[in-house]
């Protein structure tokens, strides 16, 4: 019975979690999302919890625009682009990528992931034009270890303006080796 006094209707056609994923064709962890989010009802039952299997084919054929053929999912457009899946995730997050669900996770186009993560490789030079980053620009940490420039001496730089920087795809900010070293050859100027 309901709260209200009237008998609660009890859907005839539950299964396992388990099952209703697998016959669904997702992932449990799909079918415990979808719980979770309260977009699928369950029941308590003596081993787990059961699920209605009508509710979720209404769910696994909810209407999504069609994943173009290049489509790939996050997982393998991360490394071939070099980018890591939280950043992508992020980039999904605010809006600026397009996705589509796939069975495992969104698809998105490798074409629009390389070109996001092109804009987070570039800088704004002191006269506005974006520069690409140099093939010789290195990780922080590498730069300090080869040049023996301490880390706080090369951000102190960068914050003064004295030393370009490039963002990195995932890791880090980047820096030229040999502009380290020519600011450390240089002599400190006196007050």
């Amino acid at each position: 019975m309901s709260m209200n006094g009237s008998p609660q209707a009890v859907p005839v056609d539950l299964v396992s979690m388990r099952e209703a994923a697998r016959v669904a064709g997702v992932t449990p962890s799909v079918v415990h999302a979808w719980i979770k989010s309260g977009r699928l009802p369950a029941q308590a039952a003596q081993h787990g919890r059961l699920v209605s299997m009508s509710a979720v084919h209404a769910l696994r054929a909810a209407p999504d625009p069609q994943a173009p053929d290049e489509a790939r999912p996050v997982s393998e457009v991360a490394p071939a682009v070099g980018v890591e899946p939280w950043r992508i995730a992020g980039w999904l997050r605010r809006g600026l990528l397009s996705s589509w669900r796939g069975r495992y996770g969104r698809l998105v186009l490798v074409e629009d992931v390389r070109a996001l993560a092109q804009q987070h490789t570039t800088r704004l030079s002191t006269a506005g034009e974006a520069t690409p980053m140099p093939a010789d620009a290195l990780f922080i940490r590498d730069v300090v270890r080869l040049s023996g420039v301490t880390k706080g001496r090369i951000y102190a730089w960068m914050r003064r303006g004295m030393l370009p920087v490039w963002p990195g795809t995932g890791t880090g900010q980047r820096v030229r080796l040999a502009d380290v070293v020519a600011l450390a050859e240089r002599p400190e100027r006196e007050p």
